[in-house]
């Protein structure tokens, strides 16, 4: 490492374990804007310079997009989008009505091998595919207690992240184990979800696993449709995680639908760890991760309002020129859902952190 490069990254990190840092949000763009057409986007990673892969939860084949995303160096914003194309699965196992049964929800891009891991949620595993998508027949070394008949159905691997500098990859379940206690639902009002983040290292064998505890959900007012979970998590340079918690709150009309989303950021350097054994419903509430908020925003379904996003894939953008860091967001728009001219968009947010 030359000695420029090392001081810039000691500024990267500097900046971000500052007291005082901050998150500033940026409007969010809907990717038609560049003629993107609507998808289901749950999952993005970069893949080096301006070139990202995103997974989408709704495809014939397990497999991955690739796009190319500009940003502007000063502040963030980003200036364009170009969908390269799609790298599938040549056979992949499929549903009765011809969509993948891996339900891909996160990707993280490993560079010692260039290749990509994908979870999935339809089988809680989590893959590794080449970069013309086809599986190699590796797949990370997932604990029993993360196994499909250990979960809340739909609520498994939703995220998924690597961390080049501690080689670490991470994900944890969406909301919370049976074994650890009741998920926050409409069925258990007042349940605080507790999770298991689980990190694993470049031979793919889990080595570190840490309890977080959520914030507590809305408690009353459910719609028909009501998720709270961890949807995605992202590395930073000095090795702590970013972890997005999304509440989602469809009422049945549609009208004042409603989705949360908090940023927070943990250090598992500076926390005790865990194992499968560990009993989360009694465990010391000082052995769960310290959080920080860093951003904290809602949008919204209403006559004048309308941007309605529910983010799930997340992953680090560009470096500013004054050294912040760029988050990018995507949502799953469920396909452009209910059509016509008040249907969900994929949008692109950004999240600058720094000072």
């Amino acid at each position: 490492m030359s000695i420029r490069t090392f001081l810039s990254v000691f500024a990267i990190c500097t900046c971000l374990s500052a007291t005082a840092q901050t998150a500033r949000e940026l409007k969010q763009t809907s990717l038609s804007k560049w003629g993107i057409g609507a998808s289901s986007y749950s999952g993005i990673t970069s893949l080096g310079g301006n070139r990202y892969a995103l997974v989408s939860d709704d495809t014939p084949a397990d497999g991955f997009f690739t796009f190319r995303i500009d940003q502007n160096a000063t502040t963030g914003e980003v200036t364009q989008v170009y969908m390269e194309g799609f790298q599938g699965n040549s056979n992949p196992q499929v549903s009765a009505d011809g969509r993948s049964v891996r339900d891909c929800e996160g990707i993280a891009y490993f560079p010692s091998q260039q290749t990509l891991f994908i979870s999935g949620e339809g089988d809680q595993r989590i893959l590794e595919y080449g970069m013309d998508g086809q599986p190699t027949g590796r797949e990370l070394n997932v604990p029993q207690i993360f196994s499909r008949s250990n979960i809340v159905s739909n609520y498994g691997f939703e995220s998924l992240c690597y961390d080049a500098r501690s080689h670490r990859f991470w994900t944890t379940t969406e909301s919370t184990l049976p074994a650890d206690g009741p998920a926050a639902s409409p069925l258990h009002p007042t349940a605080q979800n507790v999770l298991r983040l689980q990190a694993f290292n470049d031979d793919l064998q889990p080595v570190a696993q840490y309890a977080y505890r959520m914030d507590r959900g809305q408690s009353s007012d459910f719609g028909k449709t009501y998720v709270y979970g961890v949807s995605e998590l992202a590395t930073l340079p000095d090795g702590r995680l970013l972890v997005l918690e999304r509440e989602a709150n469809v009422t049945h009309g549609g009208l004042s639908s409603t989705a949360r989303c908090k940023l927070f950021w943990v250090n598992p350097q500076e926390s005790e760890q865990i194992d499968s054994s560990t009993d989360l419903k009694t465990l010391d509430p000082n052995r769960f991760l310290d959080k920080h908020l860093l951003a904290d925003w809602t949008t919204h379904v209403q006559p004048f309002h309308f941007n309605f996003a529910n983010y799930e894939g997340m992953c680090l953008g560009r470096t500013l020129t004054d050294g912040r860091l760029t988050l990018l967001l995507v949502n799953d728009s469920q396909g452009g859902y209910r059509k016509g001219p008040f249907h969900l968009k994929d949008y692109v947010k950004v999240i600058v952190i720094g000072k």
